[in-house]
């Protein structure tokens, strides 16, 4: 399971870097629960597990085969949906993979995607490229074109990993307050119904148990956010000295304190004309950034 709160960085010794704050949003779903280290819904089928944290919130998941057969994600009739909006997870694009050999001992592999791309299990949204090693000399390239997979199959008792849409990066501001949007600590908490609530999203994923698509069982996950809280760097970062095994060397190892599988976060600086009223505010050299 990989640690999403813990953050390895240098230490920076500059003193005039800008001060970050952190907006935390909690969200909420009925239809979700945590488990460890993730957000989970199961049923007969198949397992469905979640992690929010990052800047912006994902909505990437981990979809594992319960049963003994093939299970195939309809892609063209799964959605992401945000407040109401539909986006799809299947848009019929292609993608290109160049591969150079060189005649040195150094080859490149250069890969251009749009749309979906499946690498082992991952699936890459929107565009990507990817360059690896540097080519020397002649060389030959070989260029193979896809198309995006209808059906993605799961195999039986395994799993595979979906890359999800971003969330939000909107800041939600206290107009009336800046010592809330400010804090030397923590903001008040606001809190929001599922009615009232400025953001809410569902994941609904298509399935089927073979590609004649004849019975196509539905999933829907619905989250809301249920509440926002800001806090300073300090309050944020939390810092733990450790020793590492091999070279005996200590080094600083900071972490989100805030962090839950149901939350992300969204980073800002201070307003420049809140700076000019109230003075500029610099790092310490205990801050992170």
């Amino acid at each position: 399971m990989f640690c999403y709160a813990t953050l390895l960085l240098a230490l920076l010794t500059s003193c005039a870097t800008e001060k970050y704050y952190y907006q935390v949003y909690e969200i909420t779903s009925q239809d979700v629960s945590q488990k460890e280290d993730v957000l989970c819904f199961e049923n007969a089928d198949c397992r469905i597990t979640y992690n929010l944290w990052s800047i912006g919130g994902n909505l990437s998941f981990l979809i594992h085969n319960k049963t003994d057969k093939n299970l195939y994600i309809v892609m063209p009739q799964s959605f992401f949906i945000l407040n109401g909006v539909a986006n799809d997870y299947y848009s019929e694009s292609s993608y290109s993979h160049s591969v150079t050999n060189s005649t040195a001992l150094a080859a490149s592999s250069q890969m251009s995607v749009r749309g979906l791309l499946t690498d082992g299990y991952y699936w890459y949204p929107s565009r990507l490229s990817r360059q690896i090693g540097t080519s020397i000399g002649t060389s030959t390239t070989e260029t193979v074109e896809k198309k995006e997979v209808a059906f993605v199959c799961v195999p039986p008792k395994s799993a595979k990993f979906i890359i999800g849409f971003n969330l939000s990066d909107h800041i939600y501001k206290d107009c009336n307050n800046n010592s809330e949007n400010y804090p030397k600590m923590t903001s008040s908490v606001v809190r929001y119904t599922q009615d009232e609530t400025p953001l809410s999203f569902r994941n609904r994923i298509a399935y089927t148990f073979n590609e004649q698509n004849s019975e196509v069982n539905f999933i829907e996950n619905q989250f809301w956010l249920s509440s926002l809280q800001n806090y300073s760097e300090k309050a944020a970062i939390s810092k733990q000295k450790i020793e590492e095994c091999e070279t005996k060397t200590r080094k600083v190892q900071r972490s989100y304190t805030m962090y839950s599988p149901n939350k992300f976060y969204n980073r800002y600086i201070m307003n420049p004309a809140v700076k000019k009223k109230y003075g500029v505010r610099k790092n310490t050299g205990d801050d992170m950034y």
